[in-house]
């Protein structure tokens, strides 16, 4: 099978730090077959979430290993924010904030339609423009 890039929502990276989450296995699962691509938006959320849940040393080795390499980093543009905020508009009655409205966009910006992430019943409701669906995992 041959590898693509997910986006790596703030839940499924969250899944694939800590081991006690029941979703470890499977996350680690997506990692080592794909290649995990981590927007901008989610560092804030994901370094505030692990260095209080799980401690600064797993949050700065998350942080070491993006530095390095072991994972693609994508910088979410003014444009990228402005499609946030049409998704956000296209879909009002349903509470995206930024972080994923991001990942929405960022995903019809580059035609990745697959994301990890343990929010299904946010992203289950969404059509991106220019897919077919979101394949959310894991």
């Amino acid at each position: 099978m041959a590898r693509i890039d997910v986006l790596a929502d703030t839940s499924g990276l969250i899944a694939l730090l800590d081991r006690d989450d029941r979703h470890y296995q499977a996350a680690i699962d997506v990692a080592r077959a794909n290649t995990l691509t981590v927007p901008s938006t989610v560092l804030p959320e994901v370094d505030y979430l692990v260095s209080k849940y799980l401690g600064e040393a797993v949050a700065q080795a998350f942080i070491q290993d993006l530095a390095d390499g072991y994972f693609n980093y994508l910088t979410v543009e003014l444009e990228d924010i402005r499609s946030a905020l049409d998704v956000m508009t296209r879909y009002k009655g349903v509470p995206l904030g930024l972080v994923d409205a991001s990942l929405v966009a960022l995903a019809e910006r580059y035609h990745l339609p697959s994301i990890l992430t343990l929010d299904r019943r946010h992203f289950s409701l969404i059509k991106p423009r220019g897919l077919e669906y979101l394949e959310l995992l894991p």
